[in-house]
């Protein structure tokens, strides 16, 4: 057990693979859920500053902007920007199940542009919602500070 073996496990940093995300991306439920999640002391910034695409927790809103600005941020998203690859499409590169998968590109094709308009749409706003929350939290600390 060299250095080499423990260089070839790089589990610290890993993160949440392209299809998964692109999972969290398709409803918006699931992207609300992730952009507003409750406080947790155990995660960077208590959790609140969440890139959704990087699946990374950042200490403050400032960080998360400058990581959005980041060429790992746009790389990240342009990957994601593609359909995932499936078993399906396994299956039909091997000639099998083809009618299923010309069905499937067919469903993609028709929602992809609204899913990309509403993705947009609603991570377009997240620095500034979490803005506001910060303004908040920080009236409530110091209204509680005056009290006392």
């Amino acid at each position: 057990m060299g250095r080499y073996s423990v260089k070839r496990y790089k589990t610290k940093r890993r993160t949440r693979d392209l299809d998964q995300i692109h999972g969290d991306l398709s409803s918006v439920e699931s992207i609300q859920r992730l952009k507003h999640q409750p406080q947790d002391e155990t995660k960077p910034g208590l959790g609140q500053y969440f890139c959704i695409h990087c699946s990374k927790y950042f200490q403050d809103n400032k960080a998360l902007g400058a990581h959005l600005k980041g060429k790992i941020h746009k790389r990240r998203v342009k990957d994601l920007s593609k359909n995932p690859y499936t078993q399906l499409e396994a299956d039909a590169a091997a000639g099998t199940n083809l009618e299923k998968f010309v069905q499937k590109v067919n469903e993609y094709q028709a929602k992809e542009p609204a899913r990309l308009v509403m993705e947009k749409e609603l991570l377009q706003t997240q620095l500034e919602e979490n803005d506001q929350k910060d303004s908040i939290a920080h009236e409530e600390v110091s209204e509680e500070m005056t009290v006392e």
